[in-house]
């Protein structure tokens, strides 16, 4: 008996139940809006049980009109608990952009330079480290080794940690590069960011926060809990172990600390992009701070901007974004300003066959009339394939330097890390002119083409951003 196949059959006949009963009322409901929510419900609804996810959590407004302020499947596996409009989730590395707000309000307040070392804020905190501008940290682009792809991560599991403690696991570690010369996320730079806050602030980062940011941006659900605290309407966080879904790891707020995490509601990131782009509660210096892109030493662009965002396009349309993973919860914060259109998706699942992102792209094409994309499945063979094999080298490390590509049983299947690396492997459906899609994920691609230096190149897109690659071999 395929226990997994009836435990989501059984799970998509509660949650279209739930979905509707847990829902807000829509506000200034305009004409077309029955038939974007149904297509909406229906691609929440299928994620639930493809990703699998035991619940998410949307919001969507445009043009200051709430579309869609709901939830769908369960917060609490346990106790049959419905996700509701209401509920709480962790955010993740959505926290990243809070804290370079924050930044950027003391670098606005004229207490802070981006050009400072953090040495000169931070005068105990040991070489390597010591000597990195805040820039750098901000947007990824300073070398640090990120501390939770250490061997020795997670720290501490549950048990209670300290700040100190979390710096001496990676501040004396070499550098991955000299800073400003390349690219690796790296929660690192923002964990020593709120170490900047607190200093620079005099009080400690959770208070900043709630004072500087939640409080003025009306965000009444949103904090910084640790897992003891009874926090009512939070939701429980899952893994999944191919067959049923487990209770996710606790672990110590200051473990992820300024790099991730914020509990908040779909809704009230919605208050929170109010706050930043559409209050006087936020100057527009600051604005135009947490919207800079500064490019690599070489003159490379990047995509990721000082106020820990990611400025991209989806089909032509602007948009702003950033995403969270943390253990047991996956989401994704995206703002189209010229459309006027921002989209929440919150789950209470880490690793996932697909992201949260791809959830909200797929939102973003109902409510921008863009059409679903087709995933095709065109036979490929061997002597097509040779064209696209070998390993290729990322321009922007984002858990791996490389990824690999080998053909197998008529397939072109991607390997994270590169050929022969170990990391896991996926078969990939070709559509033809050089373009690859995950089987699962029809919103993340891989092109390959010949670049202007005549070698072979590969781009992924992932996360929002696109991500170049150069063929390693000598096949170029």
């Amino acid at each position: 008996m395929n226990f997994r196949l009836l435990r989501l059959s059984a799970l998509l006949v509660t949650v279209l139940a739930v979905g509707a009963a847990g829902a807000a009322p829509l506000k200034n409901k305009q004409k077309g809006d029955d038939a974007s929510l149904g297509a909406i419900d229906a691609i929440v609804a299928d994620a639930l049980v493809q990703g699998p996810y035991p619940g998410v959590e949307i919001a969507i407004e445009r043009h200051g009109k709430i579309i869609a302020d709901k939830g769908y499947g369960f917060a609490d596996l346990e106790r049959n608990v419905p996700v509701r409009a209401d509920t709480i989730f962790q955010i993740g590395s959505i926290t990243k952009s809070f804290t370079a707000l924050a930044i950027m309000q003391l670098v606005d307040a004229g207490k802070l330079s981006l050009d400072a070392k953090i040495g000169d804020v931070l005068p105990a905190l040991p070489q390597p480290a010591h000597d990195l501008k805040i820039r750098n940290l901000l947007n990824h682009t300073s070398g640090l080794q990120n501390y939770t792809e250490l061997k020795d991560f997670p720290l501490h599991s549950q048990d209670p940690t300290t700040r100190d403690k979390m710096v001496a696991a990676f501040a004396t570690k070499d550098l991955l590069f000299p800073p400003g010369t390349g690219w690796s996320y790296s929660n690192s730079g923002l964990y020593l960011l709120g170490l900047v806050i607190e200093k620079v602030s005099g009080v400690d980062y959770p208070t900043y926060l709630r004072t500087h940011v939640f409080e003025p941006f009306g965000m009444t659900s949103t904090s910084i809990p640790d897992w003891q605290t009874v926090l009512k309407r939070r939701a429980a966080g899952y893994s999944f172990d191919g067959k049923v879904f487990q209770n996710a790891q606790r672990y110590d707020w200051v473990v992820p600390f300024s790099a991730g995490a914020i509990a908040s509601t779909a809704g009230d990131l919605i208050r929170y992009r109010h706050g930043v782009f559409a209050s006087a509660a936020t100057s527009q210096h600051v604005r135009d701070l947490i919207l800079t892109l500064d490019p690599l030493a070489d003159g490379t662009p990047l995509p990721y901007a000082l106020g820990c965002l990611v400025l991209g396009d989806f089909e032509g349309h602007r948009k702003i974004s950033h995403s969270g993973d943390i253990f047991g919860f996956a989401a994704h914060y995206a703002y189209y300003p010229k459309d006027d259109l921002t989209i929440v998706v919150l789950t209470n699942h880490q690793g996932a066959s697909f992201p949260p992102s791809t959830i909200e792209r797929k939102i973003a094409r109902v409510m921008l009339g863009i059409p679903a994309r087709r995933s095709a499945d065109l036979p490929l063979t061997a002597d097509e394939a040779k064209a696209f094999e070998g390993d290729y080298a990322l321009a922007l490390h984002f858990g791996a330097a490389k990824l690999g590509f080998a053909y197998a049983d008529g397939k072109l299947a991607v390997t994270l890390g590169g050929l022969g690396g170990g990391g896991p492997t996926i078969p990939l459906r070709y559509q033809g002119n050089g373009v690859f899609l995950s089987p699962q994920n029809s919103e993340d691609s891989f092109v390959f083409a010949r670049r202007a230096d005549g070698k072979s190149g590969v781009v992924m897109t992932y996360y929002d951003a696109e991500n170049p690659g150069v063929k390693l071999d000598s096949s170029n």
